[in-house]
Protein backbone atom coordinates (compact mmCIF):
# COMPACT_ATOMS: atom_id res chain seq x y z
CA UNK A 1 0.00 0.00 0.00
CA UNK A 2 1.80 3.24 -1.13
CA UNK A 3 0.45 6.57 -0.18
CA UNK A 4 -0.22 9.09 -2.77
CA UNK A 5 1.41 12.06 -1.45
CA UNK A 6 -0.32 14.33 -4.04
CA UNK A 7 -3.45 13.23 -2.86
CA UNK A 8 -5.61 16.01 -1.19
CA UNK A 9 -6.69 14.35 1.79
CA UNK A 10 -2.83 13.34 2.32
CA UNK A 11 -1.76 16.97 1.98
CA UNK A 12 -4.39 18.03 4.30
CA UNK A 13 -3.59 15.29 7.31
CA UNK A 14 0.31 16.43 7.00
CA UNK A 15 -0.50 20.55 6.50
CA UNK A 16 -2.96 19.68 10.02
CA UNK A 17 -0.23 18.06 11.97
CA UNK A 18 1.84 20.94 10.72
CA UNK A 19 -0.01 23.35 12.04
CA UNK A 20 -1.04 21.34 15.18
CA UNK A 21 3.30 20.88 15.88
CA UNK A 22 2.77 24.74 15.12
CA UNK A 23 0.75 25.30 17.31
CA UNK A 24 2.32 23.04 20.33
CA UNK A 25 5.57 24.97 19.50
CA UNK A 26 3.80 28.68 19.54
CA UNK A 27 1.87 27.98 22.81
CA UNK A 28 4.75 26.19 24.79
CA UNK A 29 7.03 28.77 23.88
CA UNK A 30 5.30 32.58 23.56
CA UNK A 31 1.92 32.09 25.00
CA UNK A 32 2.87 29.72 28.09
CA UNK A 33 6.20 31.05 28.35
CA UNK A 34 5.03 33.66 30.81
CA UNK A 35 2.67 30.83 32.87
CA UNK A 36 5.95 28.70 32.89
CA UNK A 37 8.10 31.54 34.33
CA UNK A 38 5.39 32.49 37.23
CA UNK A 39 5.16 28.80 37.76
CA UNK A 40 8.47 28.96 38.65
CA UNK A 41 8.79 32.06 40.28
CA UNK A 42 6.03 30.69 42.61
CA UNK A 43 7.99 27.45 43.24
CA UNK A 44 11.26 29.45 43.98
CA UNK A 45 8.91 31.38 46.40
CA UNK A 46 6.96 28.58 47.67
CA UNK A 47 10.65 27.00 48.55
CA UNK A 48 11.73 30.20 50.12
CA UNK A 49 8.37 29.94 52.17
CA UNK A 50 9.00 26.68 53.31
CA UNK A 51 12.69 27.19 54.20
CA UNK A 52 11.43 30.43 56.18
CA UNK A 53 8.89 28.22 57.79
CA UNK A 54 11.54 25.43 58.99
CA UNK A 55 14.06 28.09 60.53
CA UNK A 56 11.02 29.48 62.44
CA UNK A 57 9.94 26.44 63.93
CA UNK A 58 13.65 25.72 64.84
CA UNK A 59 13.92 29.02 66.24
CA UNK A 60 10.31 28.38 67.95
CA UNK A 61 11.45 25.17 69.19
CA UNK A 62 14.64 26.84 70.77
CA UNK A 63 12.79 29.59 72.47
CA UNK A 64 10.80 27.33 73.91
CA UNK A 65 13.20 25.58 74.99
CA UNK A 66 14.74 28.99 76.59
CA UNK A 67 11.63 29.65 77.61
CA UNK A 68 11.26 26.25 79.80
CA UNK A 69 14.69 27.05 81.11
CA UNK A 70 13.49 30.46 82.11
CA UNK A 71 10.28 29.03 83.68
CA UNK A 72 12.40 26.22 85.80
CA UNK A 73 14.19 29.28 87.01
CA UNK A 74 12.16 31.59 88.22
CA UNK A 75 10.18 28.55 89.62
CA UNK A 76 13.29 27.64 91.67
CA UNK A 77 13.85 31.13 92.41
CA UNK A 78 10.40 31.25 93.65
CA UNK A 79 10.89 28.23 96.20
CA UNK A 80 14.22 30.16 97.30
CA UNK A 81 12.29 33.36 98.10
CA UNK A 82 9.07 31.58 99.56
CA UNK A 83 11.77 29.91 102.17
CA UNK A 84 12.34 33.67 103.59
CA UNK A 85 8.68 34.86 102.97
CA UNK A 86 6.01 31.74 103.54
CA UNK A 87 2.72 31.83 102.83
CA UNK A 88 2.06 30.81 106.10
CA UNK A 89 4.05 29.44 109.35
CA UNK A 90 3.22 25.94 111.51
CA UNK A 91 2.67 27.47 114.81
CA UNK A 92 4.17 24.24 116.31
CA UNK A 93 7.30 24.57 113.96
CA UNK A 94 8.15 28.01 115.20
CA UNK A 95 7.37 27.73 118.92
CA UNK A 96 10.42 24.43 118.00
CA UNK A 97 12.17 26.74 116.88
CA UNK A 98 12.27 29.40 119.52
CA UNK A 99 12.60 26.37 122.28
CA UNK A 100 15.72 24.89 120.30
CA UNK A 101 17.19 28.20 119.88
CA UNK A 102 16.63 29.60 123.19
CA UNK A 103 18.01 25.99 124.86
CA UNK A 104 21.22 26.32 122.73
CA UNK A 105 21.89 29.88 123.28
CA UNK A 106 21.65 28.93 127.26
CA UNK A 107 18.95 31.04 128.15
CA UNK A 108 15.39 29.99 129.88
CA UNK A 109 12.04 30.71 128.21
CA UNK A 110 9.96 31.56 131.40
CA UNK A 111 6.73 32.42 129.13
CA UNK A 112 5.56 31.57 125.16
CA UNK A 113 2.20 32.80 124.09
CA UNK A 114 1.10 33.17 120.36
CA UNK A 115 -1.02 35.95 119.56
CA UNK A 116 -3.30 36.60 117.17
CA UNK A 117 -2.50 36.79 113.39
CA UNK A 118 -1.84 40.73 112.04
CA UNK A 119 -2.29 42.57 108.86
CA UNK A 120 0.86 45.04 108.13
CA UNK A 121 1.09 46.59 104.82
CA UNK A 122 1.11 43.48 102.07
CA UNK A 123 2.30 41.15 104.75
CA UNK A 124 0.44 38.80 107.33
CA UNK A 125 2.14 38.56 110.64
CA UNK A 126 2.50 35.69 113.07
CA UNK A 127 3.76 36.88 116.64
CA UNK A 128 4.91 35.31 119.48
CA UNK A 129 4.82 37.13 123.60
CA UNK A 130 7.98 35.64 124.59
CA UNK A 131 9.48 36.22 128.42
CA UNK A 132 12.83 34.49 129.47
CA UNK A 133 15.58 34.81 131.47
CA UNK A 134 19.64 34.35 131.29
CA UNK A 135 22.30 36.56 130.87
CA UNK A 136 23.36 40.03 128.53
CA UNK A 137 25.57 37.85 126.38
CA UNK A 138 23.12 34.73 126.17
CA UNK A 139 20.37 36.66 125.13
CA UNK A 140 22.60 38.50 122.21
CA UNK A 141 23.70 35.13 121.07
CA UNK A 142 19.62 34.16 121.19
CA UNK A 143 19.19 36.98 119.07
CA UNK A 144 21.44 36.14 116.74
CA UNK A 145 20.55 32.91 116.47
CA UNK A 146 17.29 34.00 115.02
CA UNK A 147 18.49 36.14 112.67
CA UNK A 148 20.10 33.39 111.26
CA UNK A 149 17.07 31.53 110.23
CA UNK A 150 15.68 32.21 106.89
CA UNK A 151 12.79 33.77 107.12
CA UNK A 152 11.42 37.59 107.61
CA UNK A 153 11.19 37.97 111.26
CA UNK A 154 11.24 40.81 113.95
CA UNK A 155 11.53 41.91 117.79
CA UNK A 156 9.63 44.61 118.89
CA UNK A 157 8.60 46.14 122.48
CA UNK A 158 11.99 45.07 123.66
CA UNK A 159 11.91 44.98 127.68
CA UNK A 160 15.17 43.87 129.44
CA UNK A 161 15.30 43.91 132.74
CA UNK A 162 18.66 43.17 135.80
CA UNK A 163 17.60 40.32 138.28
CA UNK A 164 20.29 40.36 141.62
CA UNK A 165 22.45 36.90 141.34
CA UNK A 166 22.74 35.11 144.39
CA UNK A 167 26.03 36.28 144.59
CA UNK A 168 25.42 40.17 144.19
CA UNK A 169 26.26 40.35 140.60
CA UNK A 170 23.52 42.12 138.61
CA UNK A 171 24.49 40.30 135.13
CA UNK A 172 21.19 37.87 134.83
CA UNK A 173 18.40 39.43 133.44
CA UNK A 174 14.43 38.99 132.22
CA UNK A 175 13.90 40.16 129.15
CA UNK A 176 9.91 40.53 127.23
CA UNK A 177 9.66 40.65 123.87
CA UNK A 178 7.22 40.22 120.66
CA UNK A 179 8.85 37.83 118.07
CA UNK A 180 6.86 38.17 114.62
CA UNK A 181 7.08 36.49 111.64
CA UNK A 182 6.30 37.89 108.32
CA UNK A 183 4.22 35.07 105.40
CA UNK A 184 2.73 36.60 102.03
CA UNK A 185 -0.74 36.89 102.89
Amino acid sequence: MAIDLRDPKVLRFFLGLLLLVALVYVYFNFIAKDTRESITSLEDQLRMKQMELNQLRAQTSEDMAVMAQQIEMYQQELENLDRFLPRQYSQDDVLEMLTMKAASSGIQIVNLNPLPMTLQGQYAVYSWQIRLTGRYHRLGVFFDQLTQETMMTAITDLNIQQLKAAEGKFDNIEASFVFSAYTQP
